[in-house]
């Protein structure tokens, strides 16, 4: 279960990394002026140094990828104290790159040797900390110190820097691994606030007192500090070790004060080691003191739980005296049993016990007490406070005195009343079963293993054609079974009673010649010890169900071996239209295994569509409602992106009742037949040579639009189109170029009409064209364009450039004028006029009458 915390505001370490920076490098300036001040007694070196155990703690904390943006904050903190109380030319950076490799090589080590959480939590912890801060890092700066700085002394140099660096990480680290933002809140707490302060103030005026009058001050500040870490918690205990330590090196370095103290020479001769021996059992203390708190506070929260989890649980609990007595019982046990706590407490087990059950109680019990028994569970009746007797199932374990006599017994006491009556009402309901299965034909064995003995009902010795006056063993039951099928069937047995899987078997018994099929069902049944005790099964004969399913099988194969054969696609469904089978042709077609479209919508399967870009069907049986025109195809659109056309037709499928089980669907692929109709189609209307509408399509054309004409407003314009010259280029350069120049020539024209136009080739180099709801204007226009493309059209053969014109003849189509025959000799009539008038030219048919000559002459003068 997690528990949701209250939200609550807290003291938060600024999360911006600039910023974070800047506040290392100011506790760093803090701590390097005030480790500075101490060398104001003559010392080239600090004797207490608190920055680089700012800096180790900061690398403990912070992930690598900051470490060297912290070493160059600190390292500015350190550097800026240092100009405040030297001049610069004193200033020597050694120190600083030394305090710098001191700091990685502690952070490294506190990562590998503590936790990042709550990193001290024992004395363990706070050891490995001393060694991987105090210890190796101190060494390491103080052997880099001895290396690399020249001086006049470098033991005592050596000597003072490891003691420095050491007091300064045994008084600081351990504080700043511990401190968190939030620890800050707890001292909202008027009582621990006040304790601290306290605490901090009495033992700083102590210490104070005693370095100043006392002969062995060290010793009194000790005493001071193990009081501090018994009273405060751990992180308060380290904040009073750091400011003690602080005020005793001021004390020390003043020189006002130092007369008096009697081991100043310390300062600049022991380095000063008692330093080091204030720190060591403070710290030490501490430790321990967390240590037994946190301790003792889980044996009450131990004690918590159990009064918690006996007072609450659901089954009964009691603490039991050696002589019976009931000395604590929890809430479900005085239900169950009707008695309130202080009836309960008054009596004793023996006196709610039913007599029947009292002497096997008291003989475990007896047992448990001698050591022969670790605990022991009974069921037992008690009486309840209303005389009634209840079940129970009771356990019970003892607890004794550390000199392991009997103290008390813990007692669990769960209601099984309920079960008791259960086990009844099976007992009946096993008889009834019994029964049913003798009427049933179901034979019924037991086999106890470690008589082994084998128990069968009367409907066993049926089935498998034994005796009853023979008795059943394995033998003679692997004696009745075929010859094939006993290996198998041993081995499934012995299986079940090595796993936990219930027994599952099938196999073929003789009995009179025939053979016949048995499936054997078993649970196994354990005992106290979980080892197999014995098995209990069924026989059920089955042989009448393999046969049907033998027939139903055969039946089934031959199907779908037809199913596969046939060159259509078959799909079935069930009542909703849910695929139940596919043949390889329907995987073919649709993209889909039967596999991977079983159990789905069968509309979700086939995507079938009237024409290849028109709407879906949605319903199989109604499909030709989708089709609007006898010449809209179906085309079913495979999963992976082909098509096919195709014809179908669904049956549904009915029970003998007339209820609707399905359907089957069958689907022939006519992709190719209507493929072909539709070049036929088209060759029968499209001319050969330009791919454009041949004669009997345009008149086909023609025909609708004079039939459709029922608008007053309507129009048309009919256009024939005749090349100029073109015979010349048909005899010059050959037939070859002429079929090239009339390709050419209608591509030319196609692209100079509307999209809506119908043009057409009407035979040689005559042209017709169709401009559906077109004015008259509009018409010469478009007219006008193709004659002046052709007319500007150069066209090359073999190096030698042939020039041919368009001439051009245009009725228009109304209400009164509908004649086909009359329609197409307006046309030609008027195209004629065109060549007859200079070729090149676009005339239409009424417009000048007297300039309109006889047809026959149109045929007698033409190129």
């Amino acid at each position: 279960m997690v528990m949701k915390k209250v939200s609550r505001p807290v003291f938060v370490v600024p999360t911006h990394p600039v910023l974070r920076l800047a506040s290392l490098g100011l506790v760093t300036f803090i701590f390097t002026l005030f480790s500075l001040e101490l060398t104001q007694l003559g010392a080239l070196l600090a004797p207490l140094w608190f920055p680089t155990s700012v800096m180790m703690v900061a690398f403990y904390r912070h992930s690598r990828r900051l470490w060297p943006a912290i070493a160059i904050a600190c390292t500015l903190g350190n550097v800026a104290a240092s100009l405040v109380l030297f001049p610069l030319h004193e200033l020597n950076l050694i120190y600083s790159g030394i305090n710098v490799a001191e700091a990685v090589v502690g952070g490294l080590l506190l990562r590998k040797l503590l936790p990042h959480y709550n990193p001290l939590q024992n004395l363990h912890d706070w050891i490995r900390l001393a060694i991987g801060s105090a210890l190796i890092p101190p060494l390491v700066g103080g052997l880099m110190v001895y290396l690399l700085v020249p001086g006049d002394n470098p033991l005592q140099s050596f000597i003072v820097w490891t003691l420095s660096e050491a007091i300064g990480a045994l008084a600081l680290v351990p504080l700043g691994l511990l401190f968190k933002p939030h620890y800050l809140l707890r001292h909202r707490n008027p009582r621990l606030l006040l304790e601290t302060l306290l605490t901090l103030a009495v033992t700083l005026a102590l210490s104070a007192l005693s370095m100043i009058y006392m002969p062995w001050p060290y010793t009194c500040i000790i005493v001071f500090l193990m009081w501090s870490a018994v009273r405060l918690p751990r992180m308060e205990a380290f904040m009073v070790f750091l400011c003690t330590v602080m005020l005793v090196s001021l004390i020390m370095s003043d020189s006002t004060l130092s007369q008096h103290v009697s081991v100043v020479y310390t300062v600049t001769n022991a380095s000063w080691m008692p330093f080091v021996m204030i720190l060591l059992p403070a710290n030490v203390m501490t430790m321990v003191m967390y240590a037994f708190r946190a301790e003792s506070k889980h044996i009450v929260e131990s004690e918590e739980r159990f009064r918690n989890a006996m007072e609450h649980s659901a089954i009964g609990m009691a603490l039991v005296g050696t002589e019976g007595q009931w000395l604590q019982v929890n809430k479900s046990l005085c239900q169950f049993l009707g008695y309130s706590p202080d009836e309960l407490r008054k009596l004793t087990f023996q006196e709610l016990t039913l007599p029947e059950d009292l002497d096997s109680d008291l003989s475990q019990r007896d047992s448990l007490v001698r050591g022969d028994i670790n605990t022991y569970t009974m069921e037992k009746r008690y009486y309840t406070r209303q005389g009634e007797v209840v079940w129970a199932l009771l356990a019970v374990s003892l607890v004794r005195n550390p000199d392991s006599t009997p103290l008390y017994f813990i007692a669990q006491i769960e209601d099984i009343n309920e079960l008791k009556k259960t086990e009844q009402v099976n007992q009946r309901l096993m008889e009834r079963i019994t029964l049913a299965n003798e009427a049933g034909g179901v034979g019924i064995w037991e086999w106890d293993l470690k008589p082994n003995k084998i128990s069968w009902d009367k409907r066993m010795f049926e089935l498998y054609g034994v005796p009853s006056h023979v008795k059943p063993t394995w033998q003679v039951w692997e004696s009745c079974l075929v010859e094939e099928d006993r290996e198998n069937a041993t081995r499934k047995v012995l299986n079940s009673l090595k796993s936990s899987a219930p027994l599952m078997l099938e196999f073929r018994v003789k009995l009179k010649g025939k053979v016949r099929h048995i499936r054997s069902l078993a649970n196994r049944v354990l005992n106290k010890q979980g080892e197999v005790e014995r098995l209990l099964g069924i026989n059920i004969d089955m042989t009448e169900v393999k046969e049907l399913n033998e027939a139903l099988f055969q039946e089934k194969e031959r199907l779908h071996i037809t199913l596969d054969s046939i060159g259509e696609a078959v799909v079935c469904t069930d009542s909703n239209m849910n695929i139940t089978f596919m043949n390889p042709v329907a995987e073919k077609m649709s993209g889909w295994t039967q596999q991977e479209a079983l159990n789905k919508p069968l509309l979700s399967v086939l995507h079938i569509s009237v024409g290849d870009h028109g709407p879906l069907m949605g319903n199989f049986h109604t499909g030709d409602l989708y089709r609007s025109d006898i010449d809209d195809d179906l085309v079913l659109h495979s999963r992976h992106g082909g098509s096919f056309d195709i014809q179908y037709s669904i049956t549904p499928l009915s029970t003998l009742n007339g209820e609707n089980i399905g359907s089957v669907l069958v689907i022939q692929d006519v992709t190719e037949s209507r493929e072909m109709l539709r070049q036929l189609s088209y060759s029968a209307s499209h001319d050969v040579l330009t791919h454009l509408a041949n004669r009997a399509s345009f008149e086909s054309h023609l025909k609708r639009h004079l039939l459709n004409i029922d608008n007053a407003q309507e129009r048309h314009a009919l256009v024939f189109i005749d090349l100029d010259r073109f015979k010349s280029v048909n005899d010059n350069a050959g037939h070859a170029a002429g079929d090239a120049l009339l390709r050419e020539i209608s591509a030319l024209m196609l692209s100079l009409v509307r999209k809506g136009d119908i043009l057409a080739r009407l035979g040689g180099d005559e042209f017709g064209l169709l401009l559906p709801e077109c004015k008259e204007e509009d018409a010469h226009d478009i007219a006008q364009r193709i004659v002046d493309g052709v007319n500007n059209y150069h066209f090359t053969w073999e190096g030698r450039e042939h020039h041919i014109g368009a001439s051009v003849g245009i009725t228009f189509i109304d209400r009164n004028n509908t004649s086909l025959t009359d329609l197409l000799s307006q046309a030609d009539i008027a195209c004629y006029a065109s060549k007859n008038n200079g070729r090149g030219r676009v005339t239409i048919y009424g417009t000048h009458p007297d300039a309109m000559p006889r047809v026959q002459n149109r045929l007698s003068q033409k190129e």
